[in-house]
């Protein structure tokens, strides 16, 4: 099943207002996409949080590689 537009729309919407990069957003709507279809596991789940974390920026953090 398909996300609904508008739950699509507040992520990207919340990223924007938290500073965040857009990158966060779209890694959400991967993960609740997945989700939705039943096509995730646990492995997939894990590499999902972990991407959506390593995607967030914190303020006053060197987030430099």
């Amino acid at each position: 099943m398909a996300l609904d537009p508008a739950l699509k729309k507040a992520l990207y919407d919340a990223a924007e207002k938290a500073d965040q990069p857009r990158q966060v957003a779209q890694r959400l709507v991967a993960w609740l996409e997945a989700l939705s279809t039943g096509e995730s596991s646990e492995q997939q789940d894990l590499s999902f949080y972990q991407n959506v974390m390593a995607a967030i920026v914190l303020p006053g953090v060197d987030n430099a590689d």
